[in-house]
């Protein structure tokens, strides 16, 4: 098998930028007794070096706040200080920070050693000490939180009483990891675009203390995934470019931090050579990329230019997924993931809407997959509750089929990240003395029609599993052409809007029989009565996108899709006076029913509408309709 490649190079970048800090009040700073503070203001001009891991490169943001300590020359921020973490915030304009209050020098030939820091801590460096506890977020998706994973220090030294601004050159203290995708031989740039792959670092420690006295990291905890910030492009040689993340400088082993990559439905592994990154450095990391049967990136090359004095690494082994990281899993292609052993499925991930009197979350659970490749719902195991942070996780959960509820029992740790397998499919948190290979799968369903793939996201609903978007077959199962119409009264076909990628059938369609996937079928009545009772008939959670009014006085409910099914108001066809129209798009959308079997069509319809927050059972005639088709697993 080809090897694919991992290189890191350390990049060195400065971009100064000039900022004035203006004082704003006329109170005094409080300070030592020894000291009197004097008539001279202090005022600073500042500068961001290696601004490559500042988000906007050259600037902070308004409402950004550094903190400042001054102390008299020689002193230690662990001694007596002079001024004591005051905040300064960035102004409308971006380039002017305002002091919290107006400080002065102290009077005499005292002279100050100035210490400032981003981003501001109110309990920063506790008196006495001169460490502060710094940590960059697990998720860094948003611009707010890359910003907030961010550290820099200035240091100013021996400033003497003077109208001349003391200038603070800012440090970045951190690293950062911009990640670039190259489509191997076969892969198209284009596609993999379009794919989206979906990146987390797993392994890295997102917790230490700093010293600001030796410029030093130390007692590196709080072990976490990290997702990146950014969104995938395709650069001038045809890479992707575009995500990057910021991370505390620690020492990097291929055995415990690795890069995973979700692409196509698919969970990808590739590992990081030993490294030893300081901070201040920009680590480029490309990955050639190519889609393996084995689902690992397995071959990597690191390579450092120099750069102080950072190691550099190579590896050409692979490495097989044996920690299952949930931030790996994006759930973009499914609310279920399937999890082999050596070929065979052990596992089920489910992202799933808990509903109960005693506690109603999203959450991820896993569920052990029997003989009969269905997952054993009466074992289920709660890694994350998504919506109660406080609940206890790793406890089990048990569904009663008959009444389409559960139990849980409460579990004793915290949001599991991370876990590992036995060979049955047991879960386990704590590393096992050999760990096994596993591989990790979206699982959907894969609908195959006169030779073309169509694939449809599942979500697990209590005890249902839901096609999680509408049908969008042009085939019958057996392969025959479904025909495309424009007119409703004239033979069995589909109804397609021009420029929209939605699916409408008639009532003659239905009846061949041959629409719903293998091993699944179009949802009946007592499918959908099942739904709603389970959600509480309340539709906002089911619905998902942009809903309109259709009167000007209509009450327009929310569509915040927490179950997850994902209903779109797409409209609806139907024939009124000999003419067809496509109606009601943005405000409602209609499911066909099925009758006793796949050939039957029960006489009622089921609606969603914009004004009404519950499901509606309207009268359908199948020889004056076109509606969507949502299917349920038999």
């Amino acid at each position: 098998m080809k090897n694919d490649s991992m290189t890191i190079r350390v990049i060195k970048s400065v971009c100064n930028i000039a900022i004035i800090f203006f004082t704003a009040t006329s109170c005094v700073n409080q300070i030592d007794s020894e000291l009197v503070p004097g008539k001279i203001p202090i005022i600073f001009s500042t500068k961001i070096s290696h601004s490559t891991t500042r988000l906007s490169e050259s600037a902070f943001y308004k409402g950004d706040r550094v903190g400042l300590f001054a102390l008299l020359h020689s002193t230690s921020l662990d001694g007596k200080r002079y001024i004591d973490n005051m905040w300064l915030e960035c102004g409308d304009d971006g380039t002017t920070f305002i002091p919290e209050k107006t400080v002065f020098y102290p009077e005499g030939n005292a002279t100050l050693d100035f210490v400032s820091y981003y981003p501001y801590e109110q309990q920063a460096i506790d008196k006495g000490k001169s460490s502060a506890t710094i940590s960059v977020k697990s998720d860094q998706n948003t611009i707010e939180n890359h910003c907030l994973s961010d550290f820099l220090v200035a240091n100013s030294a021996d400033i003497k009483s003077s109208s001349q601004n003391v200038e603070l050159n800012y440090q970045h203290k951190l690293v950062k990891l911009k990640v670039t995708l190259i489509p191997q031989k076969g892969e198209n740039a284009t596609e993999l675009l379009k794919a989206n792959p979906y990146l987390v670092a797993t392994g890295f420690k997102t917790k230490a203390s700093y010293d600001f006295n030796t410029n030093s990291f130390s007692d590196l905890e709080n072990e976490s995934d990290i997702i990146p910030y950014g969104e995938w492009s395709i650069n001038k040689d045809g890479n992707l470019t575009g995500k990057e993340i910021i991370i505390i400088p620690q020492e990097i082993k291929s055995e415990n931090q690795a890069f995973t990559i979700e692409w196509n439905g698919k969970v990808y592994t590739c590992p990081i050579p030993t490294l030893n990154i300081e901070g201040s450095n920009q680590c480029e990391i490309t990955i050639t990329a190519k889609e393996n049967a084995n689902l690992t990136l397995s071959g990597i090359s690191g390579k450092i230019e120099a750069w102080k004095t950072v190691e550099s690494g190579t590896t050409q082994n692979g490495e097989d997924i044996t920690e299952i990281h949930l931030a790996s899993l994006s759930f973009y292609q499914s609310d279920v993931y399937r999890i082999y052993y050596e070929g065979k499925a052990i596992t089920e991930i489910c992202k799933e809407y808990l509903k109960s009197e005693e506690l109603t979350s999203r959450a991820i659970v896993a569920y052990p997959i029997d003989e009969n490749d269905n997952a054993d719902l009466t074992q289920g195991t709660v890694l994350q509750f998504l919506d109660i942070k406080d609940l206890a996780c790793g406890g089990k959960i048990c569904w009663n089929a008959a009444e389409n509820s559960f139990t849980y029992s409460l579990g004793n740790r915290a949001s599991i990240s991370k876990f590992y397998l036995t060979p049955t499919g047991e879960i386990s948190v704590d590393k096992p003395d050999v760990p096994i290979s596993v591989n990790i799968v979206s699982h959907t369903i894969r609908d195959i029609r006169g030779g073309v793939l169509q694939s449809y996201p599942i979500v697990k609903i209590g005890i249902q599993y839901w096609m999680k978007s509408n049908l969008q077959a042009t085939n019958y199962r057996d392969g025959s052409a479904i025909p495309l119409k424009t007119a409703l009264g004239n033979g069995a076909g589909y109804f397609k809007p021009s420029n929209q990628d939605v699916f409408f059938y008639n009532g003659e369609a239905v009846l061949q029989g041959e629409l719903a996937p293998e091993s699944w079928r179009i949802a009946q009545m007592k499918d959908w009565k099942l739904l709603q009772t389970y959600v509480g008939d309340c539709t906002s959670l089911l619905k998902s996108g942009t809903w309109e009014k259709i009167n000007d006085g209509d009450t327009l409910y929310p569509a915040t899709n927490e179950a997850g099914l994902s209903i779109l108001p797409n409209g609806l066809f139907y024939i009124k006076n000999g003419i067809t129209s496509y109606v009601n798009k943005s405000s409602s959308v209609a499911y066909w029913v099925e009758g006793d079997n796949s050939s039957s069509l029960s006489d009622q319809a089921v609606q969603f509408k914009c004004n009404t927050s519950t499901m509606d059972i309207e009268k359908s005639n199948l020889q004056n309709l076109a509606l969507s088709i949502r299917c349920i697993k038999e």
